[in-house]
């Protein structure tokens, strides 16, 4: 219901709000588009609400079915930081399915956590004391765009540690500004970050891009973003590894008409 009402309110949305996403993204391995995402951010009066949903598709969708939507409400305060309100993500497969159910306080920290597979209630298993001072995922992003312009300015510190925590793994994401890319064309406008994600709870050694206390240290991801036109990721990769997985912009959907997310 948060959520609804919160994109009821976009058309009265502040002049001084970052513009909207409504984007779609393919994520590749070896040439063969394996899924697609979309990413869609609505600002409001006060606030923001963001919602990203993955899709399997081709051999993938067939082999297992895999579809994941996350969907966040935030507070967007006059100065500082959006804020967490609400996070719900439901992940499913041909034979499961997993639902999570994050409320913040007002400080942004969490107040319950509401965990479900296959219908049954699950008792959290990431420490109380890993969850203090983190945030969902899609909280995270905007924290990103909202650093980025300051970062490239010079008026923000080049490197950047979010806390995330999405109900069932924590991680951190480590950001550091690399500085202007001239890729994609020569397309003016465009940044790049390094990336890190370490593994804080929830993780095995299985998870390539994951960056374990104990275990080894894979290499950073590559995001470039066009900083220019709402802070959007253009395409996220691993320069060493040729096979991927990549994830590339395929529409932004604010300069073409796009179907909504399934």
């Amino acid at each position: 219901m948060a959520l609804a009402a919160l994109l009821a309110l976009a058309a009265a949305r502040a002049s001084g709000d970052p513009p909207a996403i409504d984007a779609r993204y393919a994520i590749e391995v070896a040439g063969i588009r394996v899924a697609e995402l979309a990413l869609t951010v609505t600002p409001a009066e006060g606030g923001i609400a963001s919602r990203l949903v993955m899709q399997s598709v081709g051999l993938a969708a067939a082999w297992s079915g895999a579809r994941s939507e996350l969907a966040t409400v935030m507070r967007r305060p006059a100065e500082g930081a959006p804020s967490p309100i609400r996070f719900e993500a439901v992940h499913s497969k041909r034979d499961r399915e997993r639902e999570i159910r994050i409320r913040y306080d007002g400080d942004g920290s969490v107040a319950e956590l509401a965990l479900k597979s296959q219908g049954r209630p699950r008792a959290p298993e990431v420490p109380e004391e890993l969850q203090i001072g983190t945030v969902d995922p899609l909280t995270a992003f905007e924290r990103l765009r909202d650093w980025l312009p300051r970062a490239a300015s010079g008026e923000a510190e080049r490197a950047l540690t979010l806390p995330i925590f999405d109900g069932r793994k924590r991680y951190d994401l480590e950001a550091n500004y690399v500085g202007p890319s001239a890729a994609l064309d020569g397309r003016s406008g465009l940044h790049e970050l390094s990336v890190r994600l370490v593994g804080r709870w929830g993780f095995d050694p299985d998870d390539r891009f994951i960056e374990l206390p104990d275990g080894d240290r894979p290499a950073p991801l590559r995001v470039l973003v066009d900083a220019a036109n709402g802070a959007i990721p253009l395409r996220i990769d691993v320069p060493d590894r040729r096979a991927g997985p990549v994830v590339t912009l395929l529409r932004d959907c604010r300069a073409e008409r796009c179907p909504p997310p399934s």
